[in-house]
């Protein structure tokens, strides 16, 4: 085995909560929570004729895999879980040529190791897509069966909508990039059994989209860019993008948190910029407004409240923002002297007010917990442990939703009627999330970004088109 060396993924910028509730539509159709998570996957040659089947079946945290392929000579093959669930030629890293299936990428690489290894590495020394090689009998049928935790079906070693390829020679489990393998003869595309989505795809090749609310009364989602800014107007119905307001407006050059108040006017978070911008319902910046000079601001999410105030989360300051009914900014609540305590990392992100006015709910990401804050008294009391990773919130009744980003799940909180405890009830990683960062609500269905955040973090070019999906509430 070859010399390693630890890489561990560095997070970075988050947010966002949920948009208001309402809005029309057909629900998505989600599987029963008792239904065994599953995949399956079809093996294509080249040509695209299916010659084989692989099926994926979740055991605890890790995955239960079983292949079955046709067509191949006899011997061992090389068997990779890839980076994009595309089965499409593309340029294979090894060679630098354009070949069958090398728009399939490199191997799948949760722990950032960039080192090709064995099936028994840890993730943080070799791929996680390195797995064990499919013996091909005399007869060409090749087969294997297998239990992994190297992979899975859902969480940070997440594999839905990616895949599972077969080479041509064995894999000798030390050169990289692949293992001296050979040519890609057969792909598949691991896809969820018995789960239906619906995405919205953006048209940047920069967009990494954090936040996302929801206009009931025009029918349109608002989604923006972390990375520059531009935010985008896309019709719930027909999925029609535009762009609504171009990066770097006044100013602007992220958009993080997103809501839409009572008037239909737009609030967007700017992050580092340490700003909160209102945009008209005809896209004109009405009014941007500053948080107090600091060395490292990060605005990041927001929500209004039924006293007619905004709320805003720092996750740099320990201090919560409040913008009144006359659009003035001031410091509300000083963190440092509630049991809320910020330490390195992303502190308080996603942000949502209960409906009766009384409180809010803030999520703190690097440490997993859910606080509540009560609007009239600013009592602070943890509701909840354990949500690692959490960051944009939506409230639907005593219903939390939480997106967690890195775990690549969206967990659902089940509260008590006055907020001061949860229980988490379900983690659904619909057809494959990539870092999801924030949630609305339209109709009876959810909307999540998929936002890559993690990639923009460490240098790595994202899965393209961007998108947001939408999935019926679970």
């Amino acid at each position: 085995m070859k010399l390693q060396t630890k890489r561990y993924l560095a997070l970075g910028t988050l947010a966002l909560g949920a948009a208001l509730a309402g809005g029309a539509g057909a629900p998505m159709t989600t599987a029963p929570a008792s239904t065994p998570l599953t995949a399956t996957a079809a093996l294509r040659d080249p040509a695209g004729q299916v010659l084989g089947m692989a099926r994926f079946v979740q055991r605890g945290m890790g995955v239960q895999v079983t292949v079955e392929a046709r067509g191949l000579t006899p011997g061992q093959h090389g068997m990779h879980v890839h980076e994009y669930g595309r089965c499409t030629p593309g340029v294979d890293e090894a060679t630098n040529t354009v070949v069958p299936f090398g728009g399939a990428g490199g191997h799948f690489d949760p722990g950032m190791s960039k080192n090709h290894d064995g099936p028994q590495a840890p993730n943080l020394y070799g791929h996680g897509g390195d797995a064990p090689m499919l013996s091909v009998g005399a007869d060409g049928v090749g087969r294997a069966s297998f239990t992994t935790d190297k992979f899975s079906l859902t969480g940070p070693n997440g594999v839905l909508n990616r895949t599972l390829v077969i080479h041509a020679r064995p894999d000798d489990y030390k050169t990289d990039p692949a293992g001296m393998s050979g040519a890609r003869e057969r792909c598949g595309v691991m896809t969820r059994d018995n789960f239906t989505t619906r995405d919205y795809l953006l048209p940047g090749a920069q967009d990494f989209p954090e936040g996302v609310a929801y206009d009931a009364r025009r029918g349109v989602l608002y989604t923006g860019s972390a990375l520059n800014g531009t935010i985008y107007a896309i019709n719930a119905a027909t999925g029609a993008v535009s762009k609504f307001q171009e990066g770097g407006a006044l100013g602007r050059q992220a958009a993080l948190g997103l809501k839409v108040d009572a008037q239909g006017r737009l609030w967007v978070a700017g992050g580092a910029q340490g700003t909160v911008s209102i945009l008209t319902p005809g896209g004109v910046t009405l009014k941007v407004l500053e948080t107090p000079k600091s060395p490292n601001p990060y605005v990041n999410d927001l929500t209004p409240a039924a006293d007619g105030h905004v709320y805003v989360t720092d996750s740099n300051r320990p201090v919560i923002f409040r913008v009144d009914r006359d659009l003035n900014l001031t410091a509300w609540l000083d963190l440092s002297k509630t049991p809320i305590k910020y330490g390195p990392g992303v502190n308080l992100n996603g942000i949502v007010a209960t409906p009766d006015g009384r409180f809010l709910l803030a999520m703190q990401t690097n440490t997993g917990e859910l606080w509540r804050i009560d609007l009239r008294t600013k009592a602070v009391r943890r509701v909840m442990t354990g949500l690692t990773n959490g960051d944009g919130l939506l409230l639907d009744g005593r219903t939390l939703y939480v997106a967690r980003n890195k775990d690549q799940v969206v967990s659902k909180v089940s509260l008590t009627a006055d907020s001061a405890s949860g229980q988490l009830v379900a983690e659904e990683p619909l057809r494959g999330l990539r870092f999801p960062a924030t949630l609305a609500l339209v109709g009876g269905d959810l909307v999540v970004t998929q936002a890559q955040l993690d990639r923009n973090m460490a240098g790595i070019p994202p899965e393209t088109p961007f998108r947001l999906t939408r999935f019926g509430k679970f």
